[in-house]
C-alpha cells in the first residue's frame, strides 16, 4: 500500500481527531477544509491534511495534485464570496497546533514588499517542490502567498527570524483593520462562532 494513503495520528493533536471538530467544510481522501473558530476576518478557512505531519514541508509529493485542486477550489470560492485571498503557514515556526494547516484569509491585496522580503534570506516559491526542499535542507520556515493585480499570486519562504515574520505578521494585521476591528486571539474564539456560521452557508451554497 503507498505510504501516503496509510493515516497517521497523533493521540494529543487536535486535527488528527477530525471527528471532535466542529466546521469542517469539505473533505476529500487525504485532506479537510477547515473554518478557523478564531478567524480573522470571515471567510478565513484552513487547509488540513488528515495524517499528522509537521508541515506542508513534510506532506509526500504524491498528495500534491490534490492538495492543488482543493486550494485551487478554495482560491475561487474566497474569491467569489468575499476576496482574493492570501495563503500563509508557519511551516513549523510559532505554530500553536504542530499539524500542518495552511491559512486561506480573503485580504484581497496586502500592503508588503514580498520581493525586497524574499531577499532578506528567504526565496521565491514557485511550487510546492520548493517547501518541501527547504524544509528537507534548512528544516523550520514560514510561507506566504499573496494575490496580485497581474492576476498570478506570488509566494515566498521565509526563515525563520523573529523580524521578518513579525513584519508578514504586521501587513496581515493591517490588512485584517482595513476590513474589521482588530481582535486578539482568545476574543476571536469567543466571538467568531457567527462568521464560523455565515461561512459554512456560502461555502454550502458555493457547493452546491
Amino acid at each position: 500500500m503507498d505510504s501516503a494513503n496509510i493515516p497517521v495520528r497523533d493521540p494529543g493533536c487536535p486535527f488528527c481527531d477530525q471527528a471532535g471538530l466542529d466546521g469542517v467544510l469539505e473533505e476529500t481522501e487525504h485532506f479537510f477544509l477547515l473554518a478557523d473558530h478564531a478567524p480573522l476576518i470571515e471567510g478565513h478557512t484552513l487547509i488540513v491534511p488528515r495524517s499528522h505531519y509537521a508541515c506542508y514541508g513534510a506532506v509526500p509529493e504524491q498528495l500534491e495534485a490534490e492538495l492543488l485542486a482543493l486550494k485551487g477550489r478554495v482560491r475561487r470560492f474566497l474569491g467569489a464570496a468575499y476576496r482574493e485571498p492570501v495563503f500563509f503557514e508557519h511551516g513549523v515556526f510559532r505554530q500553536t497546533v504542530y499539524h500542518a494547516h495552511l491559512h486561506a484569509m480573503p485580504f484581497g491585496s496586502v500592503v508588503l514588499d514580498l520581493p525586497t522580503l524574499a531577499r532578506e534570506d528567504g526565496r521565491y516559491a514557485e511550487g510546492l517542490r520548493d517547501v518541501r526542499d527547504w524544509y528537507a535542507r534548512q528544516g523550520h520556515y514560514f510561507y506566504l502567498e499573496c494575490p496580485t493585480p497581474e492576476g498570478e499570486p506570488l509566494a515566498a519562504i521565509f526563515p525563520p527570524q523573529l523580524d521578518q515574520y513579525f513584519r508578514v505578521l504586521g501587513a496581515l494585521r493591517a490588512a485584517t483593520g482595513t476590513l474589521t476591528a482588530w481582535q486578539p486571539p482568545p476574543l476571536r474564539r469567543m466571538t467568531g462562532a457567527g462568521k464560523v456560521r455565515a461561512l459554512a452557508e456560502k461555502w454550502h451554497d458555493f457547493s452546491g
